[in-house]
């Protein structure tokens, strides 16, 4: 109610100024409460009320230079769609915002904004807080949400007539989803090749429903099948079919996306106990609902945006203590604010400035406790982050389960029997822009190209490459 009358206020105004938006509170979906929904899948964020999303949008400052669009990797016109949003056309912020991303009501929950867009946010710089910038990943989450209740839901992108070219696209992540849908877009005939049972890669396998629900995945997917992209599930490309056979059967492209998925593996004594998982397989089992041991007091190691997830994940999966161990600061922590809060909330206890020695099993082989090195801030690394010194010292906790979360590296299954030129890290080598890799005609984006990044640049690189295979086909 207090939020339709300010707006009411603001409506009524002649002219909102700068000094009007300055003096506006910035406007949050509401958080629920943490401790009562860490033991649901359910979201722990609400989306904004229309009255909130409107005065929310009319803080934009309208900048000549938006440093917000310039700072999306997709280039997203923010100020434009707030303004149409502010004015309560919310068709028209819907339609512009789907002009530009194949996958908004995914990015608007799971980007990491604070980074990006709103961290270049005029007003929040004239506030001298990012936080009370225009909260942009809220504004869209409200628009694709009354797309998804008010306006019938999305619709399918117009298709050029069929060129006969054929395309196979394997992995149906966000590189592949968006590579697919623009290449159908172009008239060309596509099959997906997806080697779980669902269609999403990390969406579903690697990203907890409590941040990303899974109606909403099936929602932006749901095209699919209406543009008459083909998919095949529970298909391995390398094991169960290899490249060379897509195009004996007719394939004139072929597009990896398959996505980071293999552990890197710190080489900690015990990390083969019982009861010691690695990240990626710990997530993939809670998303699929498959049974995992995970017991009372987890350790989880790592300090990223997947090691928040795991962490979070583990009260779900009943535990009762969860602690995070990283050997820098939370300062220094690569994961969103936005994650570590949420972790805080709900009762994760971060360990800084330690990182495991060697992981111990009780009588009967499982994990029974962690021995921690003590670590420093030392000098800058080359990515400007204090390098964590090992000091004397040691510390030793008590845990049931321990969840390795420090990385992930590209997987070599794809190729089979097809050599292609890959770097150390497993990714692809590329010519130039073109996404080609060093086998003519076989592309790549995604994680597979760039290594482990966040959805918007999968989804980028994954238009960008269904560019690339536009022009070799024609």
């Amino acid at each position: 109610m207090e939020d339709s009358k300010e707006l009411e206020r603001l409506l009524a105004l002649e002219k909102i100024t700068l000094k009007d938006k300055m003096a506006i509170a910035p406007r949050r979906g509401s958080f629920l409460p943490h401790l009562e929904y860490r033991n649901t899948m359910k979201e722990t964020v609400s989306t904004l009320t229309e009255a909130a999303a409107r005065i929310e949008a009319m803080r934009c400052m309208d900048c000549k230079k938006p440093f917000c669009t310039a700072a999306c990797p997709i280039g997203m016109p923010v100020p434009q769609y707030l303004k149409m949003l502010a004015a309560g056309d919310m068709a028209g912020a819907v339609n512009l915002i789907r002009e530009h991303s194949l996958l908004p009501s995914i990015c608007s929950r799971v980007c990491p904004h604070e980074k990006q867009c709103q961290s270049n946010c005029t007003l929040g710089k004239s506030l001298k807080d990012p936080e009370k910038g225009v909260h942009m990943g809220e504004t869209e989450r409200f628009c694709m949400d009354y797309e998804r209740f008010q306006m019938g839901g999305k619709k399918v992108p117009k298709m050029e007539p069929d060129t006969g070219k054929k395309v196979a696209v394997i992995g149906s992540g966000p590189a592949g989803f968006s590579c697919a849908v623009d290449l159908r877009s172009m008239g060309h005939s596509v099959t997906i090749f997806e080697q779980h049972s669902e269609l999403g890669g990390v969406l579903r396998y690697g990203i907890p429903e409590f941040r990303l629900p899974k109606d909403i995945l099936d929602y932006e997917y749901s095209i699919l099948p209406q543009m008459g992209i083909e998919c095949k599930t529970h298909v391995t490309v390398g094991k169960d079919i290899t490249i060379e056979k897509l195009f004996e059967e007719g394939y004139h492209c072929v597009f990896i996306a398959t996505g980071a998925w293999e552990s890197i593996m710190p080489k900690t004594k015990g990390e083969d106990l019982d009861g010691v998982f690695t990240a990626e397989e710990y997530l993939k089992k809670a998303n699929s609902k498959n049974p995992i041991d995970s017991r009372k007091n987890v350790v989880v190691v790592g300090g990223g945006n997947v090691a928040m997830d795991a962490a979070r994940m583990a009260y779900r999966l009943g535990a009762e203590t969860v602690r995070i161990v990283y050997r820098r600061t939370i300062d220094q922590m690569p994961a969103c604010k936005a994650e570590i809060h949420e972790c805080l909330a709900e009762g994760v206890e971060i360990l800084q400035l330690k990182n495991p020695r060697e992981i111990e099993a009780d009588e009967n082989g499982r994990v029974s406790k962690v021995h921690l090195d003590l670590f420093q801030l030392g000098d800058p690394d080359e990515g400007g982050r204090p390098r964590p010194v090992k000091i004397d010292g040691s510390e030793t906790i008590e845990c049931d389960t321990v969840v390795l979360a420090i990385g992930s590296r590209v997987s070599s299954v794809t190729q089979g029997n097809t050599p292609i030129e890959t770097n150390r890290n497993g990714t692809y080598v590329v010519k130039d822009l073109s996404k080609e890799t060093s086998r003519k005609n076989v592309f790549v984006a995604g994680d597979a190209l760039h290594g482990p990044l966040t959805v918007v640049m999968a989804m980028k690189t994954g238009r960008e490459a269904a560019q690339e295979i536009h022009k070799a086909l024609t």
